[in-house]
């Protein structure tokens, strides 16, 4: 992204030589401390935004030891200026994402005495954006959820039928996209019918299977077969499944694309099916805090931000309305 520079400042921050680096680079350092796999990939091209928008080539150009608070005031400033389409180059909520990231590589750099324990606490002081918004996404209906899975019932090939057992786990689960991309072979137990899963902040949880579920995905490992260590897979020409690695979690949320598509449904998040599978629940007088523990959430803040119960409320009272 190229953002207009809004004070020379940042341009103190550019590393003009290799040479001149810190040993040991604090942005890297944050990226080692996160989980393996979206989280980091999503932090460095966070700060691979940064160190552009104060004129480093990228991460490893940028002199992360010397950012003060007038620094991260400066790009917070920035992000919120209006564009050339008049609104903010970021919401408020990826703001304080980004905000989150720098507070995190200035803990680095203090931790590896780079940087003063004053600058560090000053960078601290710096309050996150407030707002408020809707929750995003939504629910969808039951009949949208049963044409979603009807869809991969068209055509019984192998491909189908993994696919079917994705969005099943999506539903039945309320598991994220990442998590089922992730789910091993020796984190299923038939038996209990449960599943060991990898969340955010590398947090593994056990989560529980319904008949459907299982049933789903008993069907595709009699397909998959026993070599591998991850459930879900790419397909080579011919049906002939690659156990070699998993699917990316962006390929998961391409399968929920093209069976939208084929069920005639109108624009579905794949996070909407964790939504869909959280609000459920709570219509079925579950205790937010079991949802919780359920959606694998650290707070019941995001859990609430999940319950979209009232837009049911709210469109079937606006249908009573007439001109």
């Amino acid at each position: 992204m190229d953002y207009e520079v809004l004070d020379p400042v940042q341009h103190e921050l550019v590393i003009k030589n290799e040479f001149d680096a810190p040993e040991i680079n604090p942005a890297l350092a944050f990226i080692a401390t996160l989980h393996r796999g979206t989280s980091r990939y999503t932090m460095t091209s966070k700060l691979n935004v940064v160190a552009r928008w104060a004129g480093a080539k990228d991460l490893r150009y940028l002199n992360w030891s010397a950012i003060r608070y007038e620094h991260v005031l400066a790009f917070i400033t920035a992000m919120q200026e209006p564009g050339e389409d008049g609104k903010p180059h970021m919401s408020p909520r990826s703001v304080n994402c980004y905000l989150s990231a720098l507070k995190g590589v200035a803990n680095q750099a203090f931790l590896l005495k780079q940087m003063s324990e004053e600058a560090y606490a000053r960078i601290k002081l710096i309050k996150s954006v407030r707002f408020l918004r809707l929750a995003a996404g939504r629910a969808i209906s039951n009949d949208e959820s049963e044409a979603l899975l009807s869809a991969t019932q068209i055509e019984m090939n192998p491909i189908a039928i993994r696919d079917h057992a994705i969005l099943c786990l999506l539903l039945g689960c309320g598991l994220r996209r990442a998590e089922v991309a992730g789910i091993k072979l020796k984190s299923i137990s038939f038996a209990d019918s449960s599943i060991r899963v990898i969340g955010k902040g590398d947090k593994e949880r056990e989560v529980f299977m319904i008949p459907e579920v299982k049933d789903a995905l008993k069907k595709w490992l009699d397909v998959r077969g026993k070599e591998g260590d991850f459930v879900f897979g790419k397909f080579f020409k011919g049906w002939k499944f690659d156990p070699s690695g998993p699917l990316t979690p962006h390929a998961v949320g391409h399968i929920v694309q093209e069976y939208r598509v084929r069920a005639g449904l109108e624009d579905i998040s794949t996070h909407d099916l964790r939504r869909t599978f959280a609000t459920r629940l709570l219509a079925k007088n579950v205790d937010i805090s079991t949802v919780k523990d359920m959606l694998g959430h650290s707070s019941i803040t995001t859990t609430v931000m999940y319950d979209l119960r009232g837009k049911a409320r709210l469109r079937k009272a606006a249908k009573k309305i007439k001109l």
